[in-house]
Parts: structure tokens; sequence; C-alpha cells
């Protein structure tokens, strides 16, 4: 008997907000402003699996990212997303653009009407999306490359005399603090052909906060979008798709240097996702979901009266020998790896930005050092010894597929 194919769809849509939907400027503050301008529409690309009677959605959105309060209750913000699939079965991830809306509830932007009107305009696109998707599925083969960008992404705490402080105070980076560890540089691609050989999607996995453009009042998908309209210009990748890592600790050299800085990258990042000589084949034929929730334990003094923006909601996608894991909240770059080096699988994918946000999730030394991402404050409240727990059940839901 013949195994069923791996089917799988694309569709993309705009979530772009009104200008009065404004941007983040200052987290410590909870200060938002109006945008002035559009410089890169955002976007949510959409990709449905299936295979035999599993059914997944995978949504990729040009925002910082959403929380429970954000968006008034996130199982019922997911339900609002499908009407076909099953809500536990759409993966919410989120680019982590920084000119996109301030959508995590630092400010009371979330409880605006306009707010809450673009917040419906954007389930409503998304339902739609997946909508188109399934009916543009087609069965699929898959290869996964490895690949390296150099000179874009850094350890963005810097350790001196006064303790922790942001890259960015420090720009322009002295050519010795550029390759501080621990930072993770590699690309890498999966790319989903169809019977005929032509591409129809190409996931593009890469570890950078995306502010290069971080508090210019225009609204940007920054460069993953500059990626994605790079990677548009050849049928060669089918839809592109970007998917960021555990960048709680990582950002670009040239932090709210503008555009330029964002488009360059953003190409660069294009031409290395394309080189395809190495490509490894995976085994489509096998292809399994797991998910899971773990309320986390909230630090005293951060402002977080919300339990359920505590609610930490687990992913794991396997095809083949390749694991794709979509973590909640700004994981740093030291976790993902020890899950990577961990993982039962041959090839790991560790995504963070997924599902509802829980702030960022510092190792217990980074909390120890201090600074910017240890809080406590409404963009990081988690308590000592998180990131393990983050570890613990990613690994757990990894060995469940693997062992199934």
């Amino acid at each position: 008997m013949t195994p069923s194919p791996l089917l799988v769809g694309t569709s993309v849509t705009d979530i772009t907000p009104p200008l009065e939907v404004g941007l983040l400027t200052s987290s410590v503050n909870g200060l938002y402003e109006p945008f002035e301008s559009v410089r890169l529409p955002l976007k949510a690309r959409v990709l449905v699996f299936r295979l035999g009677a599993e059914l997944i959605a995978l949504v990729s959105a040009d925002l910082l990212a959403l929380n429970d309060t954000a968006v008034d209750g996130w199982d019922s913000f997911k339900q609002g997303m499908t009407d076909i699939i099953d809500r536990d079965k759409v993966i919410f991830t989120y680019t982590h653009t920084h000119n996109a809306p301030e959508s995590v509830a630092l400010s009371n932007l979330y409880q605006t009407e306009i707010y809450q009107f673009w917040l419906a305009r954007v389930q409503f696109r998304i339902r739609e999306a997946i909508k188109t998707a399934m009916v543009a599925m087609q069965p699929c083969t898959l290869s996964v490359f490895y690949n390296k960008l150099d000179g874009f992404s850094m350890q963005r705490r810097i350790k001196t005399t006064n303790g922790i402080v942001m890259s960015d105070s420090m720009q322009p980076i002295a050519p010795e603090l550029l390759d501080l560890p621990p930072v993770d540089r590699r690309v890498k691609t999966v790319r989903f052909y169809n019977e005929k050989g032509d591409s129809v999607a190409t996931l593009v996995h890469a570890i950078c906060h995306p502010v290069h453009e971080m508090c210019l009042k225009h609204i940007s998908a920054e460069f993953p979008g500059e990626m994605c309209i790079e990677m548009e210009r050849t049928a060669q990748n089918g839809m592109p798709v970007f998917l960021n890592g555990a960048a709680g600790d990582t950002n670009p050299p040239t932090v709210s240097m503008g555009a330029d800085y964002a488009r360059e990258h953003g190409m660069a990042l294009a031409k290395v996702a394309q080189n395809d000589e190495n490509g490894l084949k995976i085994n489509s034929s096998v292809f399994a979901f797991a998910r899971s929730k773990v309320q986390l334990p909230v630090r005293k003094g951060s402002g977080i009266t919300n339990d359920n923006d505590a609610l930490a909601r687990f992913s794991v996608i396997r095809i083949g020998e390749l694991a794709i894991v979509f973590l909640p909240g700004e994981p740093f770059v030291e976790t993902a790896l020890d899950i990577e080096d961990r993982s039962p699988f041959t090839y790991t994918i560790v995504v963070a930005y997924a599902e509802n946000n829980i702030g960022y999730i510092p190792t217990e030394e980074a909390l120890k050092q201090g600074g910017y991402e240890a809080g406590p404050g409404k963009w990081s409240y988690m308590e000592a010894g998180t990131d393990k727990m983050i570890t613990k059940e990613a690994l757990r839901l990894l060995n469940e597929l693997y062992n199934r």
C-alpha cells in the first residue's frame, strides 16, 4: 500500500494596522505613539499541513507578539482565527518586528477601540487565509539546508565594569564586541517541493531581534519582510516564511539606524537561505504533532496580574527526522542550543515568539547578572529557573514524538 503524501498549502494576507494603532516607545514606562507612515506592510503567512487525519496550520505574522491580556483571552482569540481546523492545531508565531503595533499590553493601547477593531480584522484575514491555503494543498516533499550568515547578529548583553549593558548603547560596535559568545548565526532553511519539483514554500530560521528601525515612527516588517520580498523575486522559493529563533539576547549591530540596514540584512539573509547546494532530503511520510500547556511562576513586583500571561504553550511538528519546536516568549540562545543538543532528532529547529507571549526567559546566570532582560517588569516577569522548565517541557514533547 502506497503511503499517503504530505499535503502542503500556502497563503499570504495583509495585517497592516491603521496608523493610530501605534508602536511601543518605552516598555519600561509603558508608552506608545501613533505611526506616521507605512514603509513595509505587515503580512501573515500561512502554511497548512495534512497527512492522513492530521491537519495543522502554521501562521507566521509580522507582529511584535501577542499575549492573553492584549487579545482578551488567548483561546477565544485563536478560536476566532479558524472555523475549520482545531484551534489547538493552529500554531501562531511572530517575526518580532519592533515596527508593528504595541500588542503585548505594556501600555493601554490594547484597550482602545481602534486596536480592537484592527485585532478583529487580523483574526478575519487569517481565518480566510487558512481557508485559501487548504484549497491550495498539494503533495510535497522537503529538504533541509544549513548555512551561516556572519556580520548581522551579535550577543547584545555586554559585560562592563558598571554591569550588563545593551549593545545598542555602544554603537558603532567595536570589532572585538561583535563576536562575543554566545551567538548562533546559523540559517536553517526548509524547502517544500511539489510533484513537478517546483518550490511551494521555503521556511527560513534565523536568530536576531528585528530592531534596525526600532522607535522610528513607520510601520515595517523589518529585515524579515525584506528577506521575503527578495525571495519572492524568483519562483525558486515558493512562499517564503521567516521563523525567528531564541533571540532574547541577540541584536543586530545597527539598532535603530534605519531602513537601509534592515534592507541589507534581509537581502543578505535571502541570499544565504537560497544556497541549496547541500540539501538533505527528509522523509515526508512521517508526520506528527504534539502540544502542551505549562503554568509558570511569576516574580513578585513585575506588575503582572493575569496568570494567563504566564501560561506557556508549546508545539512540536515532526516530519521524518526533522522536528520544529515552537517556544513561547523570548528565550536566550543558550536555551535553544541546549534543547537542540539534547533532542533525539537528527535535525531540530527551535522557534521562539510562538503563541501567547510570556516575556523574556533569561537564564539563571543572566538573572544574577541583571540587565534589561532580567527585569522585573511586564516585559520580564518569570521566576528564576523558568528557562530550565522550558527546556524540560520541550524535550519531553520531542521525545514523545520520537518514540511514538
